[in-house]
């Protein structure tokens, strides 16, 4: 099941396609992933939705995810040591990664560099099963403020 932001999402529909029961937590954490379309962690998800779900748990969590991920729900994300992320959008997209605050934005490529990944590939002996490429940089909003930043320092030190 692929699904880009623009479909409509509807969780019972998604769990009966994935084979999943619909429990209520499992229901809740895809509706909560579908409403707020953000690349979510467990932890953050956790504590986000224990407010109106009291009886959820960090465990069943970490296993409604799991469940996810390998029923084709949702695509894990891992950069780097950081915490694994949740992606709703499992069709074939790329990252671009904010360095400063973490935030994490879907971009479409047109075309990936098929050329040099198969003269990579042969060079290495290596074998690949998936691509994920990730741009890494600033946000706008954090680029504005690390611009914002630097004309108060500069500022500060030409009246001292």
């Amino acid at each position: 099941m692929s699904c880009k932001e623009e479909d409509h999402l509807y969780p019972l529909e998604i769990l009966q396609q994935a084979g999943l029961r619909p429990t209520t937590q499992r229901v809740a954490i895809l509706q909560f992933m579908i409403d707020e379309k953000r690349h979510w962690t467990a932890d953050e998800l956790f504590h986000q939705m224990r407010g109106s779900l009291p009886t959820l748990s960090l465990a069943t969590v970490y296993n409604t995810l799991k469940a996810f991920v390998e029923s084709g729900v949702l695509k894990e994300l891992t950069f780097g040591d950081a915490a694994s992320r949740f992606d709703l959008n499992v069709s074939p997209h790329h990252h671009m990664v904010c360095d400063q605050c973490g935030k994490l934005q879907d971009i479409y490529l047109e075309e990936v560099p098929v050329d040099w990944i198969q003269e990579a590939e042969k060079d290495h002996q290596f074998y690949t099963k998936d691509i994920q490429i990730e741009l890494h940089g600033l946000c706008q909003q954090c680029f504005q403020l690390q611009v914002a930043d630097s004309s108060k320092r500069t500022l500060g030190t030409t009246e001292a």
